[in-house]
């Protein structure tokens, strides 16, 4: 049978003791083994029923209501008559107050007077609370591993949001209730947690700091890419030995913590790494040019014979792969050749100052970073020149000025080239600052997704008063509606020089070009999906 610290350290591992507890007042009611799990409800009877060995739960809400009758201290006499194996008090979960008053005091002094063990578990759902009791008297390793899973969940969470080592340390740390460390490879310490209201939190982790092998447990993290033992570890801060529970949690999350730690690893290192490579000396600013680049391999390539060599397309049969080993290979040894010069002649384009190529011809893309000036402002020029050498689509990232902004214009121009990529009539040169405009011609088969996109899009006209939005939004829709500025001021009512004076206005605000053809239909389209405010 389990006892309530068997149940505290297994459900409730941040809940503090207030009576009678290991923590407070030692007791052999703690060592009591629970018979069943009862809800104080606010109504009479507060239970349903009441026998030797149960645990209460008392929410705030409830207990409150009772206490308006001053009906507590008969309430902590039937627990005691009966001699239940504890109470678990629980504060208001949607509040997040901290459990206090004339009833929480009186109940607690009652119930350490007596000797009945009682612990504070916060604010939580007393509902859950007891559901997970039920389930952990009725079958205790499936209600552990279910807890398990919970924190399992809780940190992909925390991984998926970017959390990184310290947003872990922080969940297991408050999961566990107990100070927590994350130690890298060869013993670094990559984040330590202490969760709140636990007293000896402190002088564990000063004892961690002084003698860093001072830890109840450590449970290693296999780090994907490193061959040596001393990879990582999980380290259960003082002299508290570890409960069931941390033991079963703590095996469940070892591989994706340390699956997170490597994933933490790599984004430094990319990072790091764009940080030492040179860009072009001309600039700033920079743009990056991103175009397709499949890597040469064994399965990418037809042989047709002698000089023609392409890649093959999804789902396509390798046709040389009959013709042998040695013919495949000569057909990615004159692809690879192929993508070397294509590599070699992007690289003449401009001198080392203005141009430098990324990646090798094993690369998905073609990644080239640009320094452009006032003749060639958003690098469409350059763009536009190295997407004729190549004879395909193309897509160029916006401006940027800092080492550490190439990474986020490669990502930005790898997105406008996959929208782009999708259209039925796409650009030679797709632009960052119109992927909006991409992905809306891209999802009209998809309107649940237009409003969004159409919003993105016109954007910046959609800042400022309301009157003024309306005057914008009315102006572009009379222009791009009508044949010409005459006829769109007779639609809007206006004189022509007023609608010429909005349109430079307009384009002044946005970077748009009006008589731009790429540009007309998607703000038409946007303009219908986006009402007037």
């Amino acid at each position: 049978m389990a006892t309530l610290d068997d149940l505290r350290a297994a459900v409730l591992p941040g809940a503090r003791w207030l009576a009678a507890g290991p923590d407070v007042a030692p007791s052999t009611a703690t060592s009591l083994d629970l018979a069943w799990v009862r809800l104080l409800r606010p109504r009479e009877p507060a239970f349903d029923a009441l026998e030797p060995g149960d645990v209460a739960i008392m929410p705030i809400a409830a207990l409150e209501l009772i206490a308006s009758d001053a009906r507590v201290p008969a309430l902590v006499r039937a627990c005691i008559e009966v001699r239940i194996g504890g109470i678990v008090l629980v504060a208001d979960a949607d509040a997040r107050r901290p459990w206090s008053g004339p009833e929480h005091d009186d109940l607690v002094a009652a119930a350490a007077a007596a000797g009945v063990p009682v612990l504070d578990a916060g604010p939580a759902d007393a509902a859950a609370i007891e559901r997970s009791a039920i389930g952990f008297l009725v079958n205790h390793r499936a209600e552990l591993e279910r807890q398990a899973t919970l924190l399992e969940t809780r940190l992909e969470q925390v991984a998926l949001g970017g959390g990184g080592p310290e947003g872990l340390a922080a969940a297991i740390a408050g999961f566990l209730g107990r100070p927590i460390a994350i130690e890298g490879r060869g013993g670094a310490t990559l984040a330590v947690h202490v969760p709140p209201d636990v007293p000896w939190a402190a002088a564990a982790v000063a004892a961690y700091h002084l003698r860093r092998r001072s830890a109840a447990t450590r449970i290693a993290l296999p780090i994907p890419g490193d061959p040596g033992a001393n990879s990582g570890a999980l380290a259960l801060l003082g002299e508290r030995l570890p409960t069931e529970l941390e033991r079963v949690a703590t095996a469940r999350i070892a591989g994706l913590v340390a699956l997170e730690l490597a994933r933490d690893e790599a984004l430094g290192r990319a990072v790091e790494t764009a940080r030492r490579e040179p860009l072009p000396a001309d600039g700033p600013p920079w743009v990056v040019v991103v175009a397709r680049q499949a890597p040469a391999g064994v399965d990418d390539v037809i042989d047709d014979g002698p000089g023609d060599v392409r890649r093959r397309a999804p789902g396509t049969p390798n046709r040389s792969a009959g013709d042998g080993d040695a013919a495949r290979r000569e057909a990615v040894r004159r692809e690879t050749l192929r993508c070397e010069a294509v590599r070699r002649e992007v690289r003449s384009l401009a001198p080392v100052r203005r141009l430098s190529l990324r990646g090798d011809v094993q690369s998905v893309e073609l990644r080239i970073v640009a320094a452009i000036d006032g003749s060639d402002a958003d690098g469409s020029a350059i763009a536009a020149r190295i997407g004729q050498l190549l004879g395909r689509i193309v897509a160029v990232s916006r401006p940027f000025e800092a080492n550490a902004g190439r990474s986020a214009a490669e990502a930005d121009a790898r997105a406008t080239l996959e929208a782009a990529e999708r259209l039925a009539d796409p650009p030679a040169v797709a632009r960052a600052d119109r992927l909006p405009a991409y992905r809306l011609l891209g999802n009209l088969h998809n309107l649940p997704d237009g409003p969004r996109q159409a919003r993105a899009l016109l954007a910046p006209l959609l800042r400022g008063r309301p009157d003024v939005r309306r005057e914008r939004l009315a102006t572009l829709r009379a222009v791009l509606d009508q044949p010409g500025l005459a006829e769109a001021a007779v639609s809007l009512g206006v004189h022509r020089n007023t609608v010429a004076y909005r349109v430079r206005r307009i384009e002044e605000a946005t970077g748009w070009r009006l008589a731009d053809p790429e540009l007309r239909l998607p703000l038409a389209l946007a303009l219908r999906l986006v009402q007037d405010e």
